[in-house]
């Protein structure tokens, strides 16, 4: 895959493809002819334009989701759960996780948003046209 079909530099694309062949950023740098500091910084935004762009599909799967609401601070996971699939129902939906798995998403994607089982910071949640759960 070429740079500029990515949202990565070819050296970032460089850098990234050793990271992933196991090679240490020491290790990059002497290869590369330049210093551990600087493949750290290259390293960085690499990942940092990954993230982007994993926001930016979501972002457009999120705009695509027929579904979509705010969780306020203090709802029960529990609750939320049953509020998710509530609002599938009513959009005729179907949410393509049973509870366990729905919960185990809800908590990856909302991080530290939930502590112990109650939403601490308010978020959006949104379910795709094929039933996939997003946090916002």
């Amino acid at each position: 895959m070429a740079a500029h079909d990515t949202s990565l530099t070819e050296r970032q694309m460089q850098v990234m493809r050793l990271r992933n062949e196991g090679y240490s950023q020491e290790e990059i740098a002497v290869n590369l002819g330049t210093t551990k500091q600087n493949i750290s910084a290259i390293e960085k935004m690499a990942r940092r334009n990954v993230e982007r762009a994993e926001n930016t599909i979501k972002f457009i799967r999120m705009l695509e989701a027929p579904v979509w609401f705010e969780v306020p601070d203090g709802t029960l996971v529990d609750d939320l759960i049953g509020m998710i699939y509530s609002r599938a129902d009513e959009k005729g939906v179907h949410v393509r996780y049973d509870g366990v798995a729905l919960v185990s998403r809800i908590r990856d994607m909302a991080g530290a948003r939930i502590r112990h089982r109650v939403v601490v910071m308010g978020f959006e949640i949104g379910i795709t046209g094929n039933g996939d759960v997003l946090v916002q």
